[in-house]
């Protein structure tokens, strides 16, 4: 099996996107801010993180919609608020069945080629 870090294609490249991410294991009640995000999974920015394993559901809002989206944690550090802008606490996320239009929704312009036909 090939790791998110490594797969290629569209769907596995990362954007270093600040977004509002709602999330929880059931509700989304939590907030915290995706550090990058690609359309196989994201990083989440946040001191509340859960145990890897856990599934969750996320709220993340993308060209004026709300996508709700459902992933589970692939690692989890915790660590002081004072670490939060480094990037060095929070989850990384591994989509499950992300919504179709995902791809369409992270990079609008970098998929116009790919959804006609003209990327390799």
């Amino acid at each position: 099996m090939v790791s998110p870090a490594t797969q290629k294609g569209p769907g596995a490249r990362r954007s270093r996107r600040r977004l509002t991410v709602k999330y929880g294991a059931g509700s989304a009640r939590y907030i915290g801010y995706s550090a990058n995000v690609s359309g196989t999974g994201m990083m989440i920015r946040t001191i509340r993180v859960f145990d890897p394993g856990t599934v969750l559901n996320m709220e993340v809002e993308l060209q004026a919609r709300t996508v709700h989206l459902e992933g589970r944690v692939i690692w989890a550090r915790a660590g002081e608020l004072r670490w939060l802008p480094t990037g060095k606490i929070g989850m990384g996320i591994r989509f499950i069945n992300p919504p179709d239009d995902l791809l369409e929704l992270l990079f609008p312009i970098a998929t116009v080629g790919l959804i006609k036909g003209e990327g390799s």
